[in-house]
């Protein structure tokens, strides 16, 4: 056991550094000018994750709870605010998901075990094809057509 007394303030360095932190302030041309407002529209998507996955939640809740809650719970859903909801989430997200795959391969290395990674053009293409067959597959089975 340490009998040692603990320093006050720990952190405050022994002697003051040679430059003075700048007041904050934000970046030239903030908002207008740069790629501020893609940024802020990438972040917002955020926000149709996390409904999304509330209603998500709710229906598994529903689901749990026999027909007669899962039946209203469609029956709810059938809402034009819910309808206009869902259309809106479902293009911010696809373009969320779109942008996000463009930034895929600025993530992965070189190599990718004895193979030299793909063109960055044809990994984008690839998960972009893939994310409208997986896309139009759900919708399939979501409009009963499979």
């Amino acid at each position: 056991m340490s009998h040692a007394r603990p320093v006050v303030d720990a952190m405050k360095p022994a002697r003051p550094g040679p430059t003075r932190t700048a007041p904050p302030r934000p970046p030239d041309g903030f908002p207008h000018q740069g790629n501020y407002r893609a940024y802020l529209a990438f972040g917002f998507g955020g926000f149709f994750l996390f409904t999304l996955s509330l209603l998500v939640l709710r229906s598994v809740w529903a689901i749990g709870n026999g027909e007669a809650a899962w039946n209203r719970l469609q029956a709810g859903f059938q809402n034009p605010l819910y309808v206009i909801y869902h259309a809106l989430a479902f293009l911010w997200l696809s373009w969320f998901i779109l942008r996000l795959f463009r930034l895929f391969p600025a993530t992965q290395p070189k190599r990718i075990g004895p193979f030299k990674r793909p063109p960055d053009a044809l990994l984008v293409a690839g998960l972009s094809g893939a994310f409208v067959v997986v896309t139009g597959v759900v919708a399939a089975i979501l409009w009963g057509a499979v």
